[in-house]
């Protein structure tokens, strides 16, 4: 009984530290890609969504691709032309001479060692970041 109680909570405490390092790596991962993203000129929007994503799936480190599923991330990048318009969610269709963006990284969690209570896990792992698009500020400064 003591060993079956043991068990479980070293189970427990490697879920525990999986969800961690999941959290630490997708917050360094999503900088890191929209900064990455941000300084390059692009000829199109979908050209910055993947440059993020290509950019995301490297900086994971070596542990990622073992630790996490490949199909559990879902990107998102919008763009808007003033502050309002991002607090008002009214995103342009175009990256062009649109001066802000909008990162976002939203990861859905699946236990790999213990059975963790997933929406309490998935919102932890939701990430957005807000730059101002390098190629594009000229607009964000008129």
């Amino acid at each position: 009984m003591a060993f079956f109680g043991f068990f479980v909570m070293i189970l427990f405490v490697a879920e525990i530290a999986r969800l961690s390092y999941m959290s630490a790596v997708v917050d360094l991962a999503v900088s890191e890609a929209a900064k990455e993203a941000k300084n390059a000129k692009q000829a199109d929007s979908s050209a910055y969504q993947a440059r993020f994503q290509t950019r995301l799936v490297s900086e994971g480190g070596r542990l990622w691709r073992f630790l996490s599923k490949e199909d559990a991330i879902k990107i998102q990048v919008n763009f808007a032309n003033s502050i309002s318009d991002l607090l008002s969610n009214n995103y342009s269709a175009s990256a062009k001479n649109s001066p802000l963006a909008r990162y976002q990284l939203q990861y859905d969690y699946h236990p790999m060692f213990f059975p963790f209570p997933g929406v309490w896990a998935d919102t932890l792992l939701n990430r957005e970041v807000i730059f101002v698009q390098e190629y594009e500020r000229s607009a964000f400064v008129n």
